[in-house]
């Protein structure tokens, strides 16, 4: 529909300011937060280099096989997979999975806003933890209220910094563990220590790679809000295969052949010291590298926050849209912009407060453990939408042809997806019982 200023607005209220060109990029780089800076020191710690590669590459297959199933949900109808869920499943499954998104998004949000507000006190410590958290919990407030393609733009251009910055630190790394920089190389730590404390080692990466991972299907989201999304889901979908190999694999490896899982400073209290990027810079002689490592940690954090309160409004608005929740969420602006549900979604960040304090950082870590059963739960649900659609498709005798993308290898990969994502969430608490 056209509003009263002649812009093209949804029936819903939202507004298709997307462009073909964000949701690309978004799509290779979008949810890349602090974890990958910070968070993949742990999982190299409690893994090692095989320890990641098994995680990412097990996970990486789920992944891709749910992102076959979103491409041709997506491409042939725009709407999220929590109303493809209602329709195809039933509305009981729709509302479960919107929730799970919504669950998802918020403990993904809580997470960000410690890692941020922990690494801004490399700069300062004059400024206590709780001011920084102010600070940008207001700024990111008054963000959101902008239109939706001013999100767009923002990320668009994170996006680039991000990925440039991970190609700079590949560049670095094949220097130094190749023994480029004088009297400075890394004593072949990969090869030494591949692989820490056998199945358990890579019984943890699979959480880890979950919540890395989590937010590449977030391209379903973006659809409803695209401008063409019968263009620009195939292609984001393709992208996907870039991510993973480039981004999580690629990082994987350079991680390991230049910091050892054993590395004490992988233990330190500040979190940009801990980063296996400021170690590997540090080790090769450039001792005020935790300063550059801090600033390159807070762009992504200023991209992966607004990304996390972007996900879960939108969810928690189509909960309400579908009819499962209060209708109040449903509220949008002139701009299309569901400001009820982003501000709703956004104090939940007070939470991150908890990490302040040493007798709340047990509950705290529960509540992050949430996001990546979540993703298991949402990757292995989206999987099994597609199954029913394309049944309910051939059952109405609509040719295959007329479909805007043809996943490759239905149904297997279906199967596949949702026998792993089953297995995945299972054993992601298999550490809670060892011993039994």
């Amino acid at each position: 529909i056209v509003n009263e200023n002649g812009e093209l607005m949804l029936d819903n209220g939202l507004k298709p300011g997307l462009k073909n060109r964000m949701i690309n990029l978004m799509a290779i780089c979008g949810i890349l937060g602090p974890g990958v800076f910070v968070g993949m020191g742990s999982m190299l710690k409690t893994g090692g280099g095989a320890g990641m590669l098994t995680g990412f590459a097990i996970v990486g297959a789920l992944v891709l096989s749910m992102m076959f199933s979103i491409g041709e949900l997506n491409a042939t109808f725009d709407f999220n997979f929590c109303k493809h869920a209602t329709r195809y499943v039933s509305p009981g499954f729709g509302a479960a999975l919107a929730l799970s998104y919504v669950v998802l998004w918020i403990t993904n949000l809580i997470s960000e806003y410690t890692a941020l507000t922990s690494i801004c006190e490399t700069y300062t410590e004059k400024i206590p933890t709780y001011g920084w958290f102010l600070i940008f919990w207001a700024g990111f407030s008054l963000f959101q209220l902008l239109s939706v393609s001013a999100y767009g733009e923002a990320e668009y251009i994170l996006g680039f910094m991000k990925l440039a910055f991970i190609t700079g630190f590949y560049v670095f790394a094949i220097i130094f563990a190749a023994g480029g920089i004088p009297n400075h190389k890394p004593d072949n730590p990969f090869g030494k220590h591949p692989l820490v404390d056998g199945f358990k080692g890579i019984a943890n990466s699979f959480v880890y790679a979950g919540v890395f991972l989590s937010g590449i299907e977030s391209v379903s989201i973006f659809a409803s809000e695209a401008r063409n999304p019968q263009k620009a889901i195939p292609s984001a979908v393709r992208n996907t295969v870039f991510r993973i190999f480039y981004v999580y694999f690629g990082i994987s490896v350079f991680y390991s052949v230049t910091v050892s899982p054993h590395d004490t400073s992988l233990n330190d209290s500040s979190k940009a010291m801990r980063s296996p990027m400021t170690i590997a810079l540090t080790n090769a002689g450039w001792n005020n590298s935790k300063y550059f490592v801090t600033t390159m940690i807070l762009i992504t954090c200023l991209s992966s926050i607004n990304s996390a309160i972007f996900l879960a409004s939108r969810s928690l608005f189509t909960w309400s849209e579908m009819g499962m929740g209060p209708k109040i969420f449903t509220k949008t602006d002139k701009k299309g912009v569901p400001y009820v549900a982003i501000h709703t979604c956004h104090l939940f960040g007070f939470l991150s407060i908890l990490s302040y304090s040493a007798g709340s950082s047990v509950a705290y870590s529960y509540i992050v453990g949430i996001t990546g059963v979540s993703a298991f739960i949402v990757w292995a649900g989206i999987s099994f939408i597609h199954l029913r659609f394309r049944k309910g498709w051939l059952r109405q005798h609509k040719s295959l042809s007329d479909l805007g993308y043809l996943a490759p290898l239905y149904p297997w990969s279906n199967y596949f997806a949702i026998g792993l994502g089953i297995v995945l969430i299972l054993v992601q608490g298999w550490t809670s019982f060892a011993p039994w």
